[in-house]
């Protein structure tokens, strides 16, 4: 997928007000996190967790060696479809830039290190509907 594919996607998810779920596994630590999309240029896009306090997340989509690709719900290791309509939802996973440890070199491997992953997945409407966070104010 294109890095102009995945703006448009984003945007989409931002102008439909989408709850995504983002979950990574990166060296030595994860992240998760639930929120919409908040900005999204060709750029960056940045996620703001949903009750708008417990944490946000950027992601520079003009990285250079970034890889991203449209997942099937069920290609995700995290998420179990039991429905058919979450076969529908967005999935991107995203492999950040080849990091290369110091064993890496000192090994001399000839295969490619494996990528830090995120993964950014819409989740149902039905659950995103309970939620009123990011509404206008009330009264």
């Amino acid at each position: 997928m294109t890095k102009e594919e995945a703006f448009l996607i984003f945007d989409k998810l931002r102008a439909d007000r989408s709850i995504l779920f983002c979950s990574g596994r990166l060296w030595g630590w994860t992240v998760a996190i639930r929120g919409r999309v908040m900005s999204a240029s060709r750029e960056e896009v940045i996620i703001v967790s949903t009750d708008l306090h417990s944490g946000s997340i950027s992601l520079r989509l003009d990285s250079e060696d970034l890889m991203i690709r449209y997942s099937e719900p069920r290609e995700i290791p995290i998420l179990q479809c039991e429905h058919e309509r979450d076969l529908s939802l967005a999935c991107l996973t995203v492999s950040l830039p080849l990091r290369i440890r110091p064993a890496d070199l000192k090994n001399r491997v000839l295969e490619a290190p494996p990528r830090e992953l995120l993964f950014f997945i819409e989740l149902p409407h039905e659950e995103s509907e309970t939620k009123k966070d990011f509404d206008e104010p009330s009264g």
